[in-house]
């Protein structure tokens, strides 16, 4: 394909990260959801772990893409927080000891103070726990809900759409293309990725419905190679 995309960045992101968590936008348009499921299969058969998320569950029409299970509202982190429905100021102090190799935290509540009871805690997590975040179709950074978990220092942006803004280290912005799944072939056939069956077929049902059965305007050269390197 005659794409001209940021390739030796993208290969130094991905070959670097352990942890890739694939962002989409609430409500993902079907091509979001495919080109998304095809980055997950193809960066999963190089050997990545890779969690694919979106605010917004899946519906009925994606049932046909492969992976679809795989998407997740909400991505724990890695980073547990105990909370405490409890006064702060009525706590002295704040300790931590190691109790034959298991972690304690203790709390000492100042003298004349309520007691501490066990219904009062709360257990949460913090980060997403990946060291690289992939955004598809992802506008503007404020559109993802666990923005302050993700942090903005190792992003990649990818989408279709020109009124990106740009907010990943690295930023894919292909507004000639007809579909974000066109886009996506292009990233995984520059890098050398795995292109299996799976991830062939999302990439041709995102194209598919995108372009309205190949009828729409921006369909160029580019698409029909796409789709021609997905059926072989």
């Amino acid at each position: 394909m005659n794409k001209t995309y940021q390739f030796s960045e993208l290969q130094d992101k991905i070959s670097s990260a352990q942890k890739i968590l694939i962002a989409l936008p609430a409500r993902p348009s079907y091509d979001q959801v495919a080109a998304s499921l095809s980055f997950f299969l193809s960066l999963q058969s190089a050997g990545k772990t890779v969690f694919v998320t979106c605010p917004t569950p899946m519906t009925v029409e994606y049932n046909h893409l492969v992976g679809v299970d795989k998407i997740f509202e909400k991505i724990h982190g890695s980073d547990l927080i105990v909370s405490f429905d409890y006064p702060a100021d009525q706590v002295e102090k704040v300790s931590y000891n190691d109790d034959g190799g298991r972690p304690n935290m203790v709390i000492q509540i100042k003298t004349g103070s309520p007691a501490l009871s066990e219904n009062q805690a709360r257990f949460t997590y913090a980060g997403v726990g990946a060291d690289l975040i992939i955004t598809l179709g992802v506008k503007d950074i404020n559109q993802l809900p666990q923005n302050n978990d993700y942090g903005v220092q190792n992003i990649v942006d990818i989408d279709n759409d020109s009124t990106n803004f740009q907010f990943g280290q690295v930023n894919v912005i292909d507004s000639e293309a007809s579909s974000l799944s066109e886009v996506v072939l292009g990233i995984i056939s520059g890098l050398g990725l795995p292109l299996e069956v799976d991830s062939a077929q999302n990439i041709l049902n995102g194209i598919w419905v995108k372009t309205s059965n190949l009828n729409n305007r921006k369909i160029g050269a580019d698409t029909y190679e796409s789709v021609a390197i997905c059926l072989r």
